[in-house]
């Protein structure tokens, strides 16, 4: 008989990596094939055609529909531009639209490891590369769904990762491009706030500002030849207003009250929009006061300002949780809390079925495609419970929070 185990020590470490990273990606290859969440794969299809000979100025049309910013539309311009020189069929082409958020995900792992392996030990730090590439939520949404979440993740994360070595310039580029492939990356934007707050000096706020200012002009001069930036924010405010509810299938705090519930409605005289905003900035209080009373570490501010942006304001959807579980298991690694690891999983469980219930939701009910994941005792489950899930996802947020609290007023926090 094979001893397993003897053949798997043989190997040595990067060996092991080696094969976790290729096991990894070989996984996702497979289920790539699976169908992506439909809606939005007709979009990256119609907008790369649309791109394939980069005429950047006409894309943004009144009678085009396209709700994304100029970042991600760079990707699928090469990508349209690739299908056309290769003549690649439509269907081969729906599963290369997967593979730049796959790629991304597998850096964010490479990332996280080098990033972890230098403060905690290497079993931490592979129990943190295996988290990442063998996360079933996280691969949900890049391999099956389709989404690029992970493209946003991984600009985040490189954000932070500059931030914290103190390379301003490139910090703010990579802020810059973050917010071009998603808006939603002003979650962000408080943290780098504090943070030039704290260190303030006249170099400091030029290094931290006036790259990403130059970053974003220069990317959207195409799309926005007139008023550039203004147009940009234009767009953005438009795109927002399309969908003006409290909770878009989000498991968070507003997805207690109800999902897709205009929040233009009123509770105690002020709207559902403003008291998420007034939640958030009191959450952005309490951040502030422990980093500049207890200097929490920026992996940890960027894990609670993540967590915040998803669980607190309304129009959000189910997806924008994403950059926060990969911040918060490097802060959980970073503060070697089983706690905060068993925490994470739970709430990435909770992202999966909240993934989960929306691919189906759209894919195979409404659109009537073919039934390939629809379980009826699952899906009939999360629909009947999705208030519960939501106060149930929102209780370990509030339970996360207090943990990362704790430890920012002693030595751990430090780290």
């Amino acid at each position: 008989m094979v001893n397993f185990y003897k053949i798997l020590s043989s190997f040595t470490k990067k060996h092991f990596l080696f094969l976790l990273f290729f096991s990894a990606f070989l996984l996702r290859i497979i289920l790539i094939f699976l169908p992506g969440f439909q809606i939005d794969m007709n979009d990256w299809f119609a907008w790369a055609l649309r791109l394939e000979h980069f005429d950047f100025i006409h894309f943004y049309s009144k009678d085009y529909f396209s709700d994304y910013t100029p970042g991600y539309l760079y990707i699928l311009s090469i990508l349209g531009f690739l299908k056309n020189l290769l003549s690649i069929n439509d269907s081969f082409f729906y599963l290369l639209l997967k593979i730049p958020a796959i790629i991304s995900e597998l850096i964010i792992g490479l990332l996280i490891y080098k990033e972890t392996k230098k403060i905690v030990s290497k079993k931490w730090a592979v129990l943190v590369f295996i988290f990442i590439l063998f996360n079933p939520a996280l691969i949900f949404n890049s391999a099956i769904w389709g989404q690029i979440d992970s493209i946003l993740a991984l600009l985040m994360l490189v954000v932070i990762i500059t931030l914290k070595k103190n390379n301003l310039i490139l910090s703010s580029i990579f802020f810059a491009l973050a917010l071009l492939v998603k808006p939603q990356a002003i979650a962000l934007m408080p943290l780098l706030a504090i943070f030039l707050i704290f260190n303030f000096s006249l170099s400091t706020l030029f290094k931290l500002t006036l790259p990403g200012v130059l970053t974003t002009f220069i990317l959207s001069f195409p799309f926005f030849p007139n008023q550039t930036i203004i147009n940009l924010i234009q767009h953005v405010i438009n795109t927002a207003n399309e969908y003006p509810y409290t909770s878009l299938f989000a498991y968070n705090v507003w997805g207690v009250v109800g999902f897709w519930i205009n929040d233009g409605q009123f509770f105690n005289n002020i709207s559902y929009q403003t008291w998420g905003y007034i939640l958030l900035t009191l959450y952005w209080l309490i951040l502030g006061y422990f980093y500049f009373k207890n200097k929490l570490s920026l992996y940890t501010l960027a894990a609670l300002a993540t967590l915040g942006f998803f669980f607190l304001p309304t129009r959000v959807h189910e997806r924008y949780l994403y950059p926060a579980l990969v911040f918060l298991i490097l802060t959980a690694i970073y503060l070697k809390s089983r706690l905060v690891i068993i925490l994470t999983g739970i709430l990435s469980l909770s992202y999966l079925l909240n993934l989960y219930y929306v691919y189906i939701y759209y894919n195979e009910i409404y659109l009537k495609l073919p039934k390939l994941l629809y379980n009826p005792v699952l899906y009939n489950f999360l629909s009947d419970n999705e208030k519960s899930l939501s106060l149930i996802s929102t209780f370990i947020f509030i339970l996360i929070s207090i943990i990362l609290f704790k430890y920012a007023i002693s030595e751990k926090a430090q780290v």
